[in-house]
């Protein structure tokens, strides 16, 4: 299913919340990111998983140089394995979204009482499109 980019980001986030209310906190990050999965697979949501995604370096593509724990309708990255949401978290995202050229990503640590502590929504913009994947 093909989704606009500006509801995409509330879309994930109520799955993530889902997944939450059923697992709750203290488990793996792989835990809940195979119930993510089930669970975007459940809502018809496209997705590919642990997804390598190249950039460009002095106009070289290198293709492995980043990975993902989901790509989500070829839209928004989300990271779901970092135990915290802190600032070094907040960077390295910032900087994949850069390298990678797409505009959207969550951060998402499961291991918090209320989920909305453990997601953060990350937006870079003005940045152009370096290399989209393209599957």
């Amino acid at each position: 299913m093909k989704l606009d980019a500006q509801e995409l980001p509330h879309l994930i986030i109520g799955a993530c919340m889902e997944v939450h209310r059923h697992l709750g906190p203290g488990l793996m990050a792989e835990a809940y990111c195979d119930c993510l999965a089930l669970e975007l697979r459940m809502r018809e949501i496209v997705f590919l998983r642990d997804q390598p995604l190249p950039i460009s370096y002095k106009g070289h593509r290198v293709d492995s140089a980043v990975r993902v724990d989901f790509l989500v309708e070829n839209c928004v990255i989300i990271s779901a394995s970092f135990p915290d949401l802190g600032d070094a978290h907040k960077d390295h995202m910032k900087n994949v979204l850069r390298l990678t050229g797409f505009e959207t990503g969550l951060l998402v640590n499961f291991n918090v009482a209320n989920l909305r502590d453990g997601v953060k929504r990350i937006i870079v913009s003005e940045v152009p499109p370096a290399l989209h994947y393209q599957s």
